[in-house]
């Protein structure tokens, strides 16, 4: 990791520089979900604030049952050293 400052999270990228980790929880249908940050769907580059992730995540069920699919939450979570990915 750099240790470069202001220290920002703003990327999916920077969020695996720095090893954290993220989930997601959909307020409609009260899911939870463990986002895979070094997942390469989205990119290093994909933002990673909510207004950015809105655009791109939505609950698949609740879509399918036409209820409102970007009804979600975000939540940073700061992950212990052995459960980093390298």
């Amino acid at each position: 990791m750099s240790n470069k400052y202001p220290f920002t999270e703003n990327t999916l990228g920077k969020k695996l520089e720095a090893g954290t980790g993220l989930s997601v929880y959909y307020l409609t249908c009260k899911r939870t979900a463990a986002l895979d940050v070094a997942e390469r769907r989205f990119g290093a580059d994909q933002p990673c604030m909510h207004w950015d992730l809105i655009k791109i995540i939505y609950c698949h069920e609740c879509r399918a049952a036409g209820r409102d699919d970007r009804n979600l939450q975000f939540t940073n979570h700061a992950l212990a050293p052995e459960k980093r990915r390298r």
